[in-house]
Parts: structure tokens; sequence; C-alpha cells
């Protein structure tokens, strides 16, 4: 008996060895081969498979493969000049695709003359995000002294393109104010952050276009960041005038506007008889009258120590009646003539908001000054440091909150410019005379701003780059 039992012990102990073996066989060797030959599914395996439309493109992949990809559409491609011997390039592209981007985009700009041939070359690379209009800018490209008479970008065909369902980063353009589109076009507007993510490296461009829908003027700017429901103001300029087809030269809708003169001590110091820039000033501002329409009206007040009161033209649609006021203007004699710009924008406003007023115009003040704010002097301590300043801020915030557009004019070398576009209803507003030679061009500049019907559309594209290229 126990014989037998020995012989089942020693069996049975033979097959756990064999067993353990086998197991390690199976875990050390043949496991090992067999995971070594398996390879998983994945879109970078260089095979269709899975359920991919093409190779490592398609079904579950974040590749899109190109024969199920709208392809993109160059709208309009052009060149603009900025100086002698350089342009910058524009094309304005889309991308008809609802859920299709491309993460790097690559592009040529050229340049090329009358016999077609290419005097310039750029080669850059953006992005495209789905359903997408957008702008490519390539600034600056320079010919030498030979003249090109085409500018093109070509998109490359070099290009992958991704799946995506990411929704599009929201950024509000506000405030867009376009000025001195006879002279040197400036355009201001407000770049606002409505996600709730920091968002950076935000590509702008604008493209300004005429009635007939060509583009006259476009330019492109970078902002690093703007915070959280933050905001950013944007500026663009121009070195050349706007030349495009507008609807009209006459003004939108009538205006409302009140001219205030500074009539200072100041406003003699370049010379007594006639009184300069006094008499300049009087004159653009009597010929700045004459370009307005008949469906305007027009006020005049004065300034110094106080804003004339009452007004020296209370608001008219008989813009000759100005005439007398203007031409009667003098520097008051027996005491200090000081400057009270904010007695002035008071005083300006009141008349905006009297019965005379059109309900359907545009409140405007035109404001002209040679110097600093010196009056009124603070009622609490009686000094005139800081006050008179204060209280022009105080009095122009007021006329903005009540949509009244500030213009003003600084004359001379004794202004602030800070401080008076500051007070305007934005810097673009501002202009700066060296002398009163300048005033003319200056107030008519201001009334083209005013009244002359500007291009028909602003575009500001402002873009930020959410995609990515699939990683295995």
């Amino acid at each position: 008996m126990w014989y037998n039992l020995r012989i089942m012990w020693r069996n049975r102990r033979r097959t756990i060895i064999v067993l353990i073996l086998l197991a390690a066989l199976f875990l050390l060797v043949i496991l090992p081969v067999w995971l070594s030959m398996r390879k998983t599914q994945t879109c970078f395996d260089a095979k269709q498979n899975q359920n991919e439309s093409g190779v490592d493109c398609g079904g579950s992949c974040t590749l899109m493969c190109k024969g199920t990809v709208k392809g993109l559409k160059v709208v309009w491609a052009k060149m603009f000049p900025i100086r002698h011997g350089a342009y910058d390039v524009v094309a304005y592209v889309e991308n008809p695709n609802s859920s299709a981007g491309a993460p790097r985009l690559p592009y040529t700009a050229k340049l090329f003359d009358a016999e077609g041939v290419v005097i310039a070359e750029r080669r850059g690379e953006t992005f495209a995000a789905p359903n997408e209009r957008f702008a490519i800018f390539v600034g600056n490209m320079l010919s030498g002294e030979k003249v090109p008479v085409k500018g093109t970008i070509e998109i490359g065909t070099e290009f992958v393109w991704v799946k995506t369902d990411t929704p599009k980063k929201e950024l509000a353009v506000e405030d867009k104010v376009l000025v001195g589109t006879d002279n040197v076009p400036k355009l201001s507007a407000l770049l606002v952050n409505s996600e709730l993510d920091v968002l950076r490296d935000i590509e702008v461009t604008v493209v300004v276009y005429d009635v007939t829908g060509a583009a006259v003027a476009v330019s492109s700017t970078k902002v690093g960041k703007i915070d959280r429901k933050g905001s950013e103001r944007l500026f663009f300029t121009w070195p050349k005038p706007l030349t495009y087809v507008a609807e009209t030269e006459k003004c939108e809708t009538p205006v409302d506007i009140v001219l205030a003169l500074d009539r200072s001590g100041s406003m003699a110091s370049d010379g007594a008889n006639p009184p300069q820039p006094l008499t300049a000033a009087k004159q653009a501002a009597s010929a700045f009258v004459d370009r307005l329409t008949a469906v305007d009206q027009v006020a005049y007040i004065s300034f110094a120590t106080e804003a004339s009161n009452p007004l020296d033209q209370p608001l008219t649609s008989e813009t000759a009646r100005l005439k007398k006021p203007i031409e009667s203007t003098v520097i008051e004699k027996g005491s200090t003539q000081y400057t009270n710009i904010g007695d002035a924008i008071r005083r300006s406003v009141n008349e905006l908001a009297t019965l005379r007023a059109n309900e359907a115009a545009r409140p405007i003040i035109v404001l002209l000054t040679d110097g600093i704010p010196t009056r009124p002097i603070d009622p609490q301590t009686g000094e005139d440091k800081e006050y008179p300043a204060t209280y022009a801020r105080q009095m122009a915030n007021e006329a903005k909150a009540q949509d009244v557009s500030i213009y003003t004019i600084g004359l001379g070398d004794e202004v602030e410019s800070d401080f008076l576009a500051e007070i305007s209803t934005s810097p673009e507003y501002y202009y700066k005379a060296a002398s009163g030679e300048e005033l003319g061009e200056i107030y008519q500049e201001i009334a083209t701003a005013i009244c002359k019907k500007g291009p028909s559309v602003i575009e500001i594209i402002p873009r930020v780059n959410t995609l990515s290229l699939p990683t295995p």
C-alpha cells in the first residue's frame, strides 16, 4: 500500500513539474514571440485596417483622407503698394469644410513683372480652421527696382487635414473707427475675448472694402495675449490715403456739430496784428462750416477762462450765420485769459441737448486749443494744478456717455497731445497741427471723416490656432 502511494505521489509531482515547465515556456518564450509578431492596429501603422477609409486616414483616425475633404478656395489675391519697391501681398481664403482643418498650411507669396517673371518670392506657413474665411498676409515684399504688376499667394499641396469638432475661439471686434481716409488713414478697434481661457498668439488681419466689394487696404498685427474676459485696443495705419468707391460724398445721417475755439491769450503768440494763430484758426473753422450740408446743424462757441455764455451762435442749419460770430472772435483785453476746456465741452453738450438739436442727428464736438487746461480753479482747495485737466476729463467722459463724439485739434508745441487724445472719442479723433497753416487741411480731414461715406465694409479677422497634428 505504501509503495502504491509513493508511486502516485511521484507521478503527481512529475505532472506538476511538467505543467510548471510548460507554463514557464509559454510565459517566457511563446507569449513574447506571439506578442512581438502581433501588431495592434493603429492610425500610424502604414496600413489600411480598422475602419479606415484609406491608409491611416478616415474612420476613427484623426487624419482625414484628401479625397473626402473639399479643397481650399482662394477667393481673391492682390498686392498693395506701401512704398517704392515694397508691397504687401494678401490672399483671401475660404475653408468650406465644417469639421476639417489644416494645422500647418504652407504657402508661397510671389510678385510678377509684366512678362510674368517672378521678381520676389517668400514662403510661409499658416493654418485653416473649419468653416473659416481668412486672409493670408505677407507684408513688405521687396521688388528692388523692378515693378511688379501682380501679386499672388499659392497654397502648397503637402499638408494634412485633421478631423476636429473643437469650437472656434470667439473673439469679438467692437468700436471700429476709421478716420483720415484722405490723408493718413487710421483704424482703431477693440478686440474682446469672450472666452473663459487666456488666448495667446492671436493673429489679426483687417480688410477694407469699397462699395463695389474691392479690397482697398489690408493690414495685419499680432497680439501676444488677452486675458479671459479681457480686451485689447488695436491700431492700424496706412502711409497713403485710401482710394475707394463710396456710395455718396454726403453724410450718411445728419450731424449736429458744435465748433469750440480757443481764444485764450496764447492764441496771439505768433503775432498780434492780426492775432495769430487765432486768425488762421477762424479762417479754417469758417471753411469747415462751408463743407456741411443743408440737413446738418452747427453751433459755435469760443472759450478762454470761461466759455462764452450764451453761445456765440446756437445750433442752426443756416451755416452762413456762423461767419460773423467766428470772424468777431477776439482775445479779451484787460485781464489774463486762461484755458477752460472743461467748460467748453460742458456748454457744447448742453447745446446739443436743447430743443434745437435734431434727434436724428449725430452729436459732435470739434474743439481746438493751443494749450493745456488751466481753469477752473478747484473749489475745494483754490488751486489750479491738477483740477483743470481733471474737470475737462470729467466733462469729456460725460459727453461720451451721451454718445457725443469729440474731435480735438492741438495747435502748436505747448499742447499735451496725450491729454487731448484721451478726452477725444478715441486717439484717432485727435489731430496735431504744428502751426496755423495746417489747420485748413485738418478741418477738411475732420469734415471728411464726419460726412464722407466711408468704405463699404471693414472686416477685422482675429484668429487663434487651436489645431494640432496627431501623434502616435
